[in-house]
């Protein structure tokens, strides 16, 4: 059974919210770590600098070359710093792209039992620099 990640065991008191049964804590625990890593500014964690989201305001980018520049960049952190999910694809909502707002996808699977599990999770990321991410779909 899953009991939430080191960093959630370590620190149970900040982690209230990844609670549940079965796979479902694991889909919140996953979820709070891409939160985690979107709420990062690239380079702003010492330890890992390539940690954390990309720039988000590239001056030097058309609109299609700084959508493609994020999702890349997105994809490959979360596919080094988050580990329990596999063959991950990270897309933006191109549809409702508001000033300082987006909604990004990232898709996945899970080894639960041997088995692997797709899983989809939405982030919003929001103008005030909060970011939500939740189970999406599936």
């Amino acid at each position: 059974m899953f009991k939430g990640s080191l960093f959630e065991r370590l620190t149970p008191e900040q982690h209230i919210d990844v609670q549940g049964e079965g796979e479902d804590i694991l889909y919140k625990s996953i979820a709070l770590n891409i939160s985690r890593i979107l709420s990062t500014n690239a380079g702003s964690a010492e330890i890992a600098l390539d940690y954390g989201r990309p720039d988000l305001d590239n001056m030097n980018l058309t609109v299609n070359e700084s959508i493609n520049a994020i999702e890349q960049n997105s994809r490959l952190t979360i596919m080094k710093y988050e580990p329990r999910l596999c063959n991950v694809n990270v897309s933006m909502d191109k549809k409702n792209l508001q000033r300082n707002e987006m909604s990004i996808y990232i898709e996945g699977f899970v080894n639960i039992n041997k088995e692997l599990k797709k899983i989809s999770f939405r982030a919003n990321l929001f103008k005030n620099g909060g970011v939500k991410v939740y189970k999406y779909g599936i």
